[in-house]
């Protein structure tokens, strides 16, 4: 992915989170086709099969296998997936707990007013870094410091893996409040950066689910959460019933 779409693309994000209001089942693996958007759960991507109802409360996570990077986690049911194309330098995996039709009818000003509720996690791949810097020193690496400042990093347990949690402050807009992603070894030559939307969804109980869930490897288990998703559904989740 080339610098100054990558970089977009976070600060993008981080202007709409600004806007905004603040037992296991099998793996499902993502298809590797072209992004496209998001829509309505289908029955290929909510599980509603019989044994569902009779399956712990863990049965309300789906697991997901990204097939060109090998790394896996674990969200709610009904959250739909926007996979990374198979092609082409890095990528993005969307993750949302509402679809198209969902977000357009409880919103006034579009992607400008985000409606309560709706939460989005943007799980951002990066290749060809050097594999002889900190993972805090290869994403700075990547990004053009004129538009994008690191405020601070710290290390945090997320499950079996720590995160290198950065601090970003806006430059081209420096009203934007900053914003926390985290940061994880992927491979010596890669690294993942997890977007939270809004950023009022790090400290809840469901975000950190799923970072505790995160696999960063194809040989490594998806660790699913023993308790359900705390957050109402927004959109159908028969996976549920």
């Amino acid at each position: 992915m080339k610098k100054t779409n990558l970089l977009l693309f976070i600060l993008t994000a981080s202007l709409l989170a600004a806007c905004a209001p603040q037992a296991s089942p099998a793996p499902t693996p993502i298809p590797t086709q072209e992004q496209t958007p998001l829509s309505p759960p289908t029955a290929a991507s909510i599980p509603t099969t019989e044994s569902n109802v009779q399956q712990t409360p863990s049965s309300v996570w789906k697991e997901i296998r990204d097939p060109r990077f090998g790394f896996g986690l674990a969200v709610p049911c009904w959250w739909i997936i926007s996979p990374i194309p198979s092609e082409g330098t890095g990528g993005v995996l969307g993750l949302a707990n509402y679809d198209e039709a969902y977000f357009m009818a409880n919103s006034n000003k579009g992607y400008w007013d985000w409606p309560n509720g709706t939460l989005k996690i943007d799980i951002v791949v990066f290749e060809n870094i050097d594999p002889s810097l900190s993972d805090v020193d290869a994403y700075m690496a990547m990004v053009d410091t004129s538009m994008e400042e690191l405020v601070s990093a710290e290390i945090q347990q997320t499950g079996a893996h720590t995160a290198s949690v950065l601090t970003l402050r806006n430059l081209v807009n420096q009203n934007d409040p900053p914003i926390r992603v985290f940061l994880y070894r992927l491979a010596p030559e890669k690294l993942i950066l997890i977007n939270p939307i809004p950023q009022s969804i790090i400290d809840t109980p469901d975000f950190q689910s799923i970072l505790a869930s995160i696999a960063l490897t194809p040989q490594e288990a998806v660790s699913i959460s023993l308790s359900p998703p705390v957050a109402t559904p927004l959109i159908e989740a028969s996976c549920m019933q």
